[in-house]
């Protein structure tokens, strides 16, 4: 079963370093967070998909409610990096995410995308 996680992390962590480069050659904006999402999610699932299998986190009702098998672990961990993932992505772009949600840059935005540095059209 460590055999197994190990090689789930070393996948995680491979995907994590592999999928920017299978990205559209499209110009990217400035505002990317590069690497830091897939690394931290890949990061907090396997310690989330770790700890849950070797019981780091108690034994609570909600720790009790989730899997213990090397399988269940690593969907739990998988759900925890993907859930890093979306959280680190919606504070990081200014015109989507909690930014949209609260207000944040709304005379900055068009159409989801920023534009608050271009130059204002001259009437």
């Amino acid at each position: 079963m460590r055999k197994l996680i190990t090689a789930l992390s070393v996948a995680a962590m491979a995907a994590a370093v592999a999928i920017p480069t299978f990205a559209s050659a499209q110009e990217q904006p400035q505002y990317t967070t590069g690497y830091a999402g897939p690394v931290a999610g890949a990061a907090v699932g396997t310690a989330v998909g770790f700890g849950l299998y070797n019981g780091w986190y108690g034994s609570g009702v909600l720790v009790s409610s989730l899997p213990v098998t090397a399988a269940g672990a690593a969907a739990v961990g998988g759900v925890a990096g993907v859930g890093t993932i979306a959280l680190i992505d919606s504070v990081a772009q200014p015109c989507r995410g909690f930014h949209a949600l609260f207000g944040a840059n709304s005379g900055a935005c068009v159409n989801g995308d920023y534009v608050g540095y271009a130059p204002r059209r001259m009437r």
